[in-house]
């Protein structure tokens, strides 16, 4: 993965940023945005300070040739850094502080660390996290479930009222195939059997080996809806038990919450129930693809064809329905 110094040396102008994001964007050579044609002509300007006539920015475009086409676009059309003003390099460092971040960095220190506003850090890392979402599909193999609550101990001077927490559900796919194992995590409206058994078929393939979680009552009915269940008795004290298939226990899941809890006290102090989707992707992002190279992985997710997230839609007000 890049280091802060790789990053600096490397990346440290606009046009070797933009020389990067094309060759990540277009590996086989620009391409027309609307029509796929590879019929390009790249053309530069200079953008000059009004009053004294210094060039401040160069701006580079490229002009799709087909007759029926002519289509204007740039590197960065149709990406997440789409209408960002913040300079590319101070992108590009922003991602590699957040990659080698183990337990997050908070808006501030992105603020410190950048030399930008607070509002302007708060956007591009919640930009970044955008990035980080990950392909939906099946868990197989051993996969623990649990489901834990956010939220700090009670203070009646907040709104909260006391055990008012949100809860999170977790599922934890252990290695294999030489691969290291994977988590997804995301913000559930209770513990009760209607929700957590459905979102058990939607993220765990009935063809795993074994399905591993604590002794909570909405999960026993697992073994009849044809998962290979496995459940640890955690009020008598039984941690692991062995089986013929594996180790029937919760421990990977319940170490990445001790992880994501250590991060949001330490780094962040408080997260939003809007938000905290994000902030379990960004950690489970970093915990699926440890060993890999996160600084172009997240890049590549940063010029995907996507609309850019705009600080209205972060801020707007959250609709009922948005956490299932």
């Amino acid at each position: 993965m890049a280091t802060l110094i790789d990053v600096a040396q490397d990346l440290g102008t606009e046009e070797a940023c933009l020389a990067y994001l094309e060759a990540i964007r277009w590996p086989g050579g620009v391409a027309c945005l609307k029509c796929g044609s590879d019929r390009i002509s790249r053309v530069v300007s200079t953008v000059k300070n009004r009053r004294t006539g210094e060039v401040t920015k160069k701006r580079h475009v490229f002009n799709c040739l087909e007759p029926m086409c002519k289509h204007q676009f740039t590197t960065t059309t149709g990406t997440l850094f789409h209408d960002s003003h913040l300079p590319l390099p101070k992108w590009f460092m922003a991602v590699a502080l957040m990659m080698n971040a183990k337990k997050g960095l908070s808006a501030k220190q992105m603020q410190r660390d950048l030399g930008v506003n607070y509002r302007t850090a708060w956007h591009l890392c919640h930009r970044i996290r955008k990035a980080m979402e990950q392909p939906e599909g099946f868990f197989s193999g051993i996969v623990e479930i649990d489901e834990t609550f956010i939220g700090g101990a009670y203070d009646k001077r907040r709104k909260r009222a006391r055990g008012e927490k949100q809860p999170v559900m977790g599922f934890v796919q252990r290695a294999k195939d030489g691969e290291v194992s994977k988590v997804r995590a995301f913000p559930i409206r209770g513990t009760g059997k209607r929700t957590l058994n459905p979102a058990v078929h939607a993220n765990v393939s009935k063809d795993a080996d074994l399905v591993c979680t604590d002794e909570w009552a909405a999960y026993k009915s697992l073994g009849r809806e044809g998962f290979q269940h496995g459940a640890v008795n955690h009020i008598a004290m039984q941690w692991v038990r062995p089986s013929a298939i594996g180790q029937v226990h919760t421990n990977g899941i319940e170490n990445f919450w001790s992880l994501f809890k250590r991060g949001l006290t330490g780094s962040f102090h408080q997260v939003s129930v809007k938000h905290l989707s994000r902030y379990l992707d960004e950690f489970s992002y970093r915990f699926s693809n440890r060993g890999a190279d996160l600084f172009a992985m997240t890049n590549r997710g940063l010029v995907r064809d996507q609309p850019a997230l705009t600080y209205r839609e972060l801020i707007e007000k959250p609709k009922p329905e948005t956490i299932e």
